[in-house]
């Protein structure tokens, strides 16, 4: 006997000792019976001249006959002891077990002992519990994939055998597709070609038989889990999909072409059409399926369909057949359609047009047919097909056409998915072939309720079908009502999908048709009016349409209709709310100018000048805002013109500046802000202009004002002038004109700026690009003037004595902004410094800027925060070692707060580590042991500031109690504050991982 006998046998007496554990030790039985393995020479010994059936018996021959023997006396009966243990339950393990010991024993023995096995399980299934069944269905799908796909047909048969009457009908249905899903979890190709019949006849009988009443009846459907559902239509899928196509794809229509013989009740019927979808959800997935001969079932099918019909109709005897017959070709043309749509059509594949060639005539024929579900599924087919260059299609198309046009007439109503169907076919067939449509035909299609109700009730079908029919150029005199209907709901229309296919439909019908002068003048009206439509969709259409006509219109009529075209759109432009329709405005208005005549344009520039330079203050935006388009458009063109614009724009930005510090002084109300939006577009035209004409730059006066705009109540012209002196800056820097000569790159000039961005730091921020911009600025500005006082012996006082009084103005109220008072103290006494050197005019230029800078970083929030730690980082960078190591202690205080967590509030830790960020690079200028001098120094006065103010509390305390108790009061109410705000930061934190 061999190891492996004496190793199974070990196990089962094991076994039978503990029977706690026979379950381990029957998966181990398994495990050890699936890697028993035997030499080749004994197999080939064994198999030589042999032909072997299956692969149970080929795994038989290669044991050898001592070891068959010691399983077949010794192991087998202890393994069917086990088996017969329990006659109240199955084991699926025991069973397991049991075969895979029979598939290595000689052929007989393992066909004389399977029956019994295979009838046992299949016996629990007759019990009533479900538990019981469950375990029996679960123990056949293991059988089934010991024993492989060759001995299915056994499993059925026996499953027949034991089930035949009752509630057993359900069971077999219901177990014949637990069992093909699990063992057909990875089949092979056509192995249930030969036990096919077996199983159609179970499906068949659970769908169609009087089982399958029983089922409808509710008191029945509830009472057991096999009867809720039908599982055999799930069969059907599984056969279809695990058959050989070519050989055995008419056999499973075999039961359905019988039942049809006879007549079919309605219920019947709908049984038969799911069991023809499900069919062709399986042969949709059958990989067995080649697409040539997938084409020639479908078209033998179709084909057979039409001929039964012929002689129907020609014959006065009647045919045997029902009169659902027909369901047979709804599923071919089914069929049909989704490989259609699940192949690629590709119009230069020869042998795929040669085998869709012949379906253009057949599917022709089959619009002949009284049965609605074969045209429609035939619509379906055919729409596809017409996008193809077939041949047929030549000669078919005009049939096919008038086919269509018939069935339409017929049909009481236009809104069924039926007739969309229809029409579809239609519109493809007229956009892909030569067809036309006589004008009979067209007042046909026009006068239906699809074309007459299209304002109320708007139909993608029947836009699309309008559509083909202007790409055609097809002429009759009612579409020119219908297209007006069109342009209506190009504006009015909600559906984005319907306002583009009207805009198509128009455009092709302004371009291609030929319109008298007076019905052109009233589409472009129509068009113009509603620019002031109350929906901003339509708007959006109107001006898509326009943009349309100016570029693809004849110049001519452009040009006529010019001046027209333009007071409409400026009069848009200045009474438009929305940002997307204004951005659309401004490249229709950009269009009309450069598509206009040299005389025309003079003249609408001459038009625009005077709404700018006139008294009607409402035109002086819209007009700017022309302007400037009219700058981009004609670039060095618009030269002459330069110098009128500007004393026009100096004038408003005068005004606007004007009101502004009136309504300061009075502290009126700032929400209403006259001329801002004038002065806005304004400066806005002026940077379109700095573009072309680049000595604007050395332009004094308006730079001025520009840098007046920093402080202005209006956040958008604050924007606007800081992004404008972003280019001043860079055009200096560009053309490396750093000196003086240029009115803002004086000291005097500078340092004003600087506080306005530093004022403009200390308001609210909200938008990053203007942070962004800021942050320029400002490293430009303080770096520029350390560069201009580093390089001059020059003193305060002598200083503020080169400085006219405007300039000295500017100083004074620059100084008053920063609200330092060591720095106002030496610009109103510049004689009492101790050093009389460039000393003092770094500190009040420079050091007073960088100490405001760090307060606001400490105060403010963390956008502020954010532009001044980057603001540091890039002057660190530009002033190199020497200069950065005089303005290291301002700039490392607020940095050392932060750091250090004693900036009194919650930091986030992005700000934080953007402050180390800052310290690190501040530490690579410097060098290491500067840095570390000058952050003790730092790190000892905040600390001594902190102790003396701890000493001040406690003087207080004695002195004044009730005051010292009400500021306790104010720390906890602050504290409390910051823990709320540091709990809440925590979580938003926590949520946004």
């Amino acid at each position: 006997m061999g190891i492996v006998p004496c190793i199974l046998n070990e196990m089962l007496s094991r076994g039978n000792l503990k029977p706690e554990k026979q379950k381990i030790l029957l998966r181990l039985i398994c495990a050890v019976l699936d890697v028993f393995h035997f030499s080749d020479s004994i197999c080939t010994q064994e198999s030589t001249g042999c032909k072997i059936s299956d692969s149970v018996s080929e795994v038989a021959l290669c044991v050898p006959t001592d070891i068959q023997s010691s399983l077949q006396n010794t192991v087998l009966p202890c393994i069917q002891k086990l088996l017969g243990s329990n006659p109240e339950k199955v084991d699926v393990n025991i069973t397991v077990a049991s075969l895979k010991v029979l598939k290595l024993l000689p052929k007989d023995t393992m066909e004389s002992q399977l029956p019994t096995i295979l009838h046992r399980v299949s016996n629990f299934l007759k019990n009533p519990l479900i538990s019981i069944r469950d375990e029996a269905r679960s123990a056949l799908a293991e059988c089934g994939k010991e024993l492989g796909m060759a001995r299915l047909h056994m499993v059925i048969k026996v499953l027949r055998a034991t089930l035949k009457r009752g509630y057993e009908l359900h069971v077999l249905g219901y177990t014949v597709n637990f069992v093909l899903s699990k063992i057909l979890s990875h089949p092979v190709n056509g192995n249930l070609d030969y036990c096919l019949e077996e199983l159609i006849l179970v499906a068949e009988n659970d769908i169609l038989g009087d089982v399958a009443e029983e089922k409808e009846v509710e008191k029945i459907a509830n009472k057991m889990k096999e009867t809720r559902k039908n599982k055999s239509f799930e069969t059907l899928t599984i056969i279809s999909q695990w058959v050989t196509f070519k050989t055995h794809a008419l056999k499973l229509l075999a039961p359905i072409k019988r039942v049809l013989q006879d007549h079919v009740a309605p219920k019947t019927k709908t049984k038969l059409e799911m069991m023809l979808h499900h069919i062709a959800l399986g042969i949709g997935c059958n990989p067995s399926v080649d697409p040539t001969d997938l084409f020639v079932f479908i078209y033998g099918i179709i084909e057979d369909h039409i001929t039964e019909e012929n002689l129907r109709a020609a014959s006065e005897i009647r045919i045997r057949g029902s009169q659902s017959s027909y369901l047979i070709t709804v599923f071919a043309l089914g069929l049909l359609h989704r490989h259609l749509k699940k192949i690629k059509l590709d119009k230069k594949d020869e042998h795929l047009l040669s085998i869709l060639d012949p379906f253009v005539k057949l599917l022709g024929s089959c619009l002949n047919s009284k049965y609605k579900d074969i045209l429609s599924a035939t619509f379906k087919c055919l729409a596809p097909l017409t996008r193809l260059p077939l041949p047929s299609l030549e000669n078919e198309a005009d049939r096919i056409k008038m086919t269509l046009l018939d069935i339409v007439q017929k049909s009481g109503s236009t809104s069924t998915t039926f007739m969309h169907s229809c029409l579809k076919l239609l519109t493809v067939l007229l956009r892909s072939t030569q067809i036309s449509l006589s004008d009979d035909q067209m007042r046909m299609l026009i006068q239906f309720p699809l074309f007459i109700d299209i304002q109320t009730n708007p139909s993608f079908i029947a836009l699309s079908l309008l559509k083909a029919i202007v790409d055609r150029k097809l002429i009759v005199h009612e579409i020119y009502d219908v297209v007006t209907q069109v342009a209506e709901l190009m504006v009015t229309s909600q559906l984005e999908p319907i306002r583009r296919k009207c805009s198509q439909i128009l455009m092709r019908f302004l371009l291609d048709y030929h319109l008298s002068e007076k019905r052109l003048q009233q589409h472009l009206d129509f068009l113009l009016t509603n620019l002031r439509y109350e929906h901003s969709s339509g708007r959006e259409s109107v001006l898509e349409m326009l943009h349309v006509v100016i570029i693809k219109f004849p110049k001519t009529i452009v040009d006529s209709q010019a001046q027209t075209f333009f007071l409409h759109l400026v009069i848009a432009l200045a009474n438009e709310q929305d940002n997307k329709v204004c951005s659309m405005i401004d490249v229709v208005i950009k269009q009309l100018i450069g598509h206009t005549s040299l005389s025309t344009l003079q003249h609408l520039c001459n038009l625009t000048l005077q709404w700018y330079a006139g008294e009607k203050h409402h035109l002086w935006s819209p007009a700017a805002q022309v302007l400037s388009l009219l700058v981009e458009v004609l670039g060095k063109q618009f030269h002459e013109h330069v110098r009128r614009v500007l004393q026009v724009a100096k004038h408003i930005m005068a005004s606007a500046l004007d009101v502004a510090v009136k309504q300061e002084q009075e502290q009126s109300n700032r929400t209403m802000l006259p001329f801002w939006k004038e002065a806005y577009y304004s400066l806005s035209m002026f940077a379109k202009m700095l573009i072309h004409f680049p000595e604007l730059y050395a332009d004094k006066e308006i730079w001025e004002t520009i840098s007046k705009f920093l402080l202005h109540p209006h956040m958008w012209l604050r924007n606007i002038s800081s992004h404008l002196l972003a280019l001043y800056f860079k055009y200096v820097t560009d053309a490396s004109m750093a000196n003086q000569s240029l009115l803002l790159m004086k000291p005097s000039r500078l340092f004003p700026i600087a506080v306005s961005f530093c004022c403009q730091l200390d308001a609210q921020l909200t938008d990053t690009v203007m942070g962004e911009s800021i942050t320029q600025n400002l490293s430009f500005l303080i770096y520029h003037l350390h560069s201009m006082v580093e390089g001059v012996s020059i003193n305060l006082h002598e200083f503020c004595s080169a400085l006219d009084s405007c300039e000295q103005d500017l100083l004074y109220e620059a100084v008053a902004f920063l609200g330092s008072r060591e720095a106002r103290d030496q610009l109103l006494n510049p004689t009492s410094s101790g050093q009389g050197t460039d000393g003092d005019l770094q500190s009040l230029l420079i050091v007073s800027l960088l100490k405001r800078m760090g307060k606001i970083a400490v105060r403010r929030e963390d956008i502020q925060m954010k532009i001044i730690f980057n603001c540091f980082q890039k002057i660190s960078t530009k002033l190199g070692s020497g200069g950065c190591q005089k303005y290291a202690i301002q700039m490392l205080l607020p940095l050392y707060k932060v750091c250090e967590g004693f900036a009194g509030k919650v930091i986030s830790d992005d700000i934080k580590q953007l402050a180390e960020e800052a310290l690190q690079s501040i530490k690579e200028v410097i060098g290491q042991e500067s840095f570390l001098q000058l952050y003790n120094t730092i790190r000892k006065n905040q600390k001594e500031k902190r102790e003396g103010r701890k000493q001040e509390e406690k003087v207080i305390a004695a002195v004044d109690p009730m005051r010292h108790a009400k500021r306790k009061l104010r720390i906890s109410a602050k504290r409390q504050a910051n823990k709320k705000r540091k709990i809440t930061t925590m979580r938003m934190g926590r949520w946004m991982r």
